[in-house]
């Protein structure tokens, strides 16, 4: 496709974002779709995130994608909220109408999308275990908790950035059992008494994954084992996982269906699915 004067831009606000997919699979959609827009990876430090956000509206971009460090940082720069981004805390997708801009947030919807493709569960009797307390872990956690999940354990190495995400699941979920623990602490039981576990950290995105985030000896088959990262080889966690006869999902599903939800905030049109998914495996 060719880039002319009227190419519209989005892109991903992050740091790093070199390792990133969302422009092979974003431009895929768009191309299929035969729509005038561009998608271009944008390095911001956190520093510099107020004029990149400052920029979005300046230079006229259709929106943008946000990713690590930036997605709980950013709601503070931005016009209004929607519901999830609100109730998340977290903000991955910004849409500008006409110098507006809106934050929104795809990843709970991305994955409870994803997980459905992956296995058959009652959320509402499904405890769960996230690993994580950043932007990525609580989209989800309030996805699932509107689900009706029963029981949500925050394992964090920070106690405060936790307590942060159950006062979040107080004010808007109060019925929701919330259990945090630090990664040193035993979860052996809460993980054996769970249906549903996710590494929602940044461990292993630059590919170098090496060691398997929590405790694997009480899973069985009847567990569904997630990692949102996505990298060259598979997560230690999800082999491991597997060998237990686990259900395991990695992260390229979740990228697959948030990207097609802001497409759709985007330009009000929902994206054709197998091309995204092609460009993501090609």
């Amino acid at each position: 496709m060719g880039i002319n004067g009227e190419t519209r831009l989005v892109g991903i606000l992050g740091h790093p974002v070199t390792h990133t997919l969302s422009p092979r699979m974003q431009n895929a959609a768009f191309e299929a779709m035969g729509l005038n827009i561009r998608y271009v990876p944008l390095h911001v430090l956190p520093e510099n995130l107020p004029a990149a956000v400052a920029g979005i509206r300046a230079m006229e971009f259709l929106g943008a994608n946000v990713t690590i460090p930036h997605k709980v940082p950013v709601c503070d720069l931005l016009d209004h909220l929607d519901i999830s981004a609100s109730r998340a805390g977290a903000v991955n997708t910004i849409v500008n109408r006409d110098g507006v801009l809106e934050g929104h947030n795809t990843d709970g919807a991305g994955f409870i999308r994803a997980i459905g493709e992956t296995a058959d569960i009652d959320f509402t009797a499904a405890a769960v275990v996230i690993l994580g307390a950043g932007g990525a872990a609580r989209s989800i956690a309030v996805a699932l908790a509107e689900k009706g999940a029963p029981r949500i354990t925050i394992i964090n190495r920070t106690r405060q950035r936790a307590e942060d995400l159950k006062s979040l699941f107080n004010r808007d979920f109060p019925a929701l059992e919330v259990i945090i623990h630090l990664p040193d602490e035993d979860t052996s039981d809460l993980i054996s008494t769970s249906r549903l576990l996710i590494n929602a950290t940044s461990v292993g995105m630059e590919g170098h994954l090496k060691s398997v985030p929590m405790d694997v000896d009480r899973l069985t088959n009847d567990h569904v084992v997630c990692d949102i990262v996505y990298a060259a080889q598979e997560a230690p966690l999800l082999v491991a996982a597997r060998e237990k006869g686990a259900t395991v999902m990695g992260g390229l599903a979740m990228l697959l269906h948030q990207g097609a939800a802001s497409i759709h905030l985007w330009t009000g049109e929902d994206p054709p699915l197998s091309v995204m998914r092609n460009a993501l495996e090609s």
